[in-house]
């Protein structure tokens, strides 16, 4: 089993050294899809420049339309949404952002919600030569059926961009086998966990986020680098830079932060400052 150094060298983190164009970052610390929106919306609050990279909200090949009902309830420790997956489609996102994305002071990972390995191969082709993007995730439903996520996976390898797979927090085993079995160059720990709320009009489920996930995060990252020569990226509840620091001891090469920058951008800046080579 390979194992990663204990730290890494200024500007020496490539998590995948021997793919055809590497994935370098200048910092290990990531903004998680979903959190940061597309491109720069949060330019005027965050040191963009001192990211890793950028992960741009999912975006599907044809465009998704807000879910309908509540999109977020409070629960213990952080807040549960339901969102769809709501952006423009691959076409429109690229006319929109793609400009953006040229002039960020940071890489872009563009994070793709699709159906199948066709939407696969057509959505990657067209990313490869968009200028400084750096990376495809792939994001997959807690009830994906496996074979068809392999074969989405093995076709997006087959392009120019690296791969990171982005685990449901309930399978993480079984989609890091997958990732590594498919050609993904990383793991993402991953989708955030999802919760089922009783409310007055029914049944709210959604995506959970928040501080209090963190600890669970570190123990999946522990048992998962027991399994997977892949690199490791981590996310779930990173909201201090203790929490950082327990999350690459446990393995992780990179660490994304979600909903920290919703609450408490002073403190991302603070972060990310924290690893300024």
């Amino acid at each position: 089993m390979k194992t990663a150094p204990d730290t890494e060298p200024a500007g020496a983190l490539d998590l995948a050294p021997e793919h055809k164009r590497g994935f370098p970052l200048k910092s290990p610390l990531l903004a998680a899809s979903g959190c940061w929106g597309f491109a720069n919306e949060y330019a005027n609050l965050i040191e963009m420049s001192l990211l890793g990279a950028l992960i741009t909200n999912p975006i599907s090949r044809r465009p998704r339309r807000p879910a309908g009902g509540a999109h977020a309830r409070s629960v213990a420790g952080g807040v549960a949404l339901h969102t769809g997956l709501p952006n423009p489609g691959l076409s429109v996102a690229l006319r929109r952002f793609a400009p953006k994305w040229r002039r960020m002071p940071c890489a872009v990972i563009v994070h793709l919600a699709l159906h199948d390995a066709g939407e696969a191969r057509k959505c990657v082709e067209r990313l490869e030569d968009v200028e400084n993007v750096l990376a495809i995730e792939l994001g997959f439903r807690h009830d994906e059926d496996a074979r068809a996520a392999a074969a989405t996976v093995a076709t997006a390898a087959q392009g120019l961009l690296p791969v990171v797979v982005q685990v449901p927090f309930s399978r993480t085993a079984e989609f890091s086998a997958l990732a590594e079995q498919a050609g993904a160059q990383a793991v993402s720990v991953s989708a955030p966990p999802r919760a089922a709320l009783t409310a007055a009009e029914g049944w709210f489920e959604g995506r959970m986020y928040g501080g209090g996930l963190c600890a669970r995060t570190v123990q999946v990252v522990r048992e998962l680098r027991r399994e997977t020569d892949l690199p490791i990226i981590a996310a779930g509840g990173v909201h201090s830079a203790e929490q950082i620091n327990a999350l690459l001891s446990a393995g992780a090469r990179a660490v994304q932060l979600e909903s920290v920058v919703w609450i408490d951008a002073p403190n991302v800046n603070a972060m990310l400052q924290s690893w300024k080579h």
